[in-house]
């Protein structure tokens, strides 16, 4: 095969020292009140003074800094390459220490391409690619910026050459899409694009809203409207004003919580071509991600608190190299109901059309027992903490006794929520597991994908003959409900031959 050699967009030496200045900002920002003063003496100094009396010299370190990170930065990408050889992808960097980074073209999970605000502006892409690897299964292995052409080309390139690996011949990797901003055009005959209206993206960030970003959004803002209204504006302004904005700050973010959902999911489209996903969304990140299906290690289906009100569900899937960053997700349905739910997965990944969750049990009823032994030891530390408060102390009665008692009804309220959500059902292709609290999570995986299991035997459990564990996959893992020993030992068989 052609060896053909890249190297980095030259933008990415300004990201750099974007980042680096966005450290700096926030530490000027922490230090507003100095910033300030510093604002007022320029206005009677004049800047010429203020420079002269040592503000020059806190300028020259910063200059120096940024010109040392962009020397720095510019050094690295000059003797950085991206090299395509065979069926090798290589990266190779001479600077003062030398470094040779090989990855075989059959180990590549993932060739995504995404682009932030400052990527479209110059016209660049980031390419991410995700090996089979174990060490490095929850961050991204190699991560790269080229012109929107090159990102295009060698995005093409390497997709090829896994497909030629799988047996595909000369099968084209890409369909018809030619960037991420054109994909999903409805062209070829028999393929089925599930493409999210505006309503709908705006009622999945509703639907799978934090409960306590919404319980703090409210308690902010009561509290403010309820401060104002006791003792007013003016007091507002000279008393409390400071506390405000930092209230404000929790208030912003725990909004944003949920608008960034939105953004996130945006134009949010997905359909099924051969053998791989191909979803596209994002409004101020732009995202593009293939997944290979016969790499995906489990299937999650979710139920947020506010889903499970509303009886919806959005699926993600558990695969290396989508999803395993801060900031990334891995859905391939946005929330639906179970019909539409079905609708789409028999379309998107029939091979798991025998995971029912409809079909799951509730765990063993000795499950109840266990989480009743278990939560004892929390007893114990509610009494001792209300005598401590209480005798030595000497707290009032609503911090001495009411809130060590609120603190063990939630605890046990904990339980109870996780006794509901756990369940399982077993059948020869695979598992379907549940578990959760607040949230529900269905847990879809076959016995190959497992890479062992570790079984944990309570004292209270051995008593009733059940037990609970841990299914540990490849980037995730996925909880046993309390179940009979025998269909544990039953799961453990079947993980152990990989097959029915």
């Amino acid at each position: 095969m052609e060896t053909k050699k890249y190297r980095c967009h030259f933008s990415i030496i300004f990201e750099s020292l974007w980042q680096f200045w966005i450290v700096i900002f926030f530490i000027i920002f922490n230090e507003i009140e100095v910033i300030i003063d510093v604002i007022q003496e320029v206005g009677t100094k004049g800047i010429i003074d203020l420079l002269r009396e040592g503000g020059l010299w806190g300028f020259l370190v910063l200059l120096v800094i940024t010109i040392g990170i962009f020397g720095f930065q510019f050094f690295r990408w000059r003797k950085t390459w991206i090299s395509l050889e065979d069926n090798l992808v290589i990266i190779e960097r001479n600077t003062l220490r030398k470094i040779k980074n090989t990855i075989a073209i059959e180990n590549i999970s993932a060739v995504n391409m995404e682009r932030n605000l400052f990527e479209r502006v110059v016209g660049t892409y980031k390419i991410k690619m995700d090996t089979n690897s174990l060490s490095t299964a929850n961050e991204t292995d190699v991560s790269i910026v080229f012109s929107e052409d090159m990102a295009i080309e060698f995005r093409r390139l390497v997709l090829e050459r896994i497909n030629a690996l799988k047996g595909n011949g000369g099968t084209p990797a890409l369909s018809e899409e030619r960037t991420p901003d054109e994909i999903f055009e409805e062209k070829a005959e028999g393929k089925k694009v599930f493409h999210c209206s505006t309503k709908d993206m705006f009622m999945h960030a509703l639907y799978s809203m934090p409960l306590f970003s919404l319980i703090i959004s409210i308690a902010g803002i009561a509290g403010a409207i309820g401060y104002i209204s006791y003792f007013g504006w003016l007091s507002f302004f000279k008393e409390a004003i400071g506390g405000f904005i930092a209230l404000a700050f929790i208030v912003v973010s725990s909004i944003w919580s949920v608008v960034k959902r939105f953004v996130i999911y945006y134009n949010f489209t997905v359909y099924r071509d051969g053998k791989d996903l191909h979803v596209k969304c994002g409004l101020i990140k732009l995202k593009s991600y293939t997944v290979p299906v016969d790499k995906i290690t489990a299937i999650q289906i979710e139920q947020p608190f506010f889903s499970r009100f509303f009886k919806k569900y959005n699926t993600k899937v558990v695969t290396v190299g989508v999803g395993d960053e801060d900031g990334e997700s891995s859905n391939i349905t946005m929330s639906l109901s179970l019909p539409q739910l079905r609708e789409q997965l028999e379309e998107l990944i029939p091979e798991y059309d025998w995971a029912r969750i409809d079909n799951v049990v509730s765990e063993d009823k000795a499950g109840i027992f266990v989480r009743v032994i278990k939560s004892i030891k929390w007893h114990i530390i509610t009494i001792s903490a209300i005598l401590l408060l209480t005798m030595h102390f000497h707290a009032p009665w609503w911090a001495g006794i009411l809130i060590p008692l609120v603190c063990d009804a939630y605890i046990n309220l904990l339980y109870v929520l996780s006794h509901k959500a756990s369940g399982y059902n077993i059948t020869d292709d695979g598992m379907v597991l549940s578990s959760g609290m607040f949230n529900k999570v269905y847990m879809v995986c076959t016995y190959e994908k497992a890479q062992y299991m570790i079984k944990t035997i309570h004292p209270a459990a051995k008593k009733y003959g059940v037990a609970d564990g841990v299914i540990m996959l490849l980037n995730s893992a996925a909880s046993l409900p309390y179940v009979k020993n025998d269909i544990l030992d039953t799961i453990a068989d079947r993980i152990i031959g990989g097959t029915k």
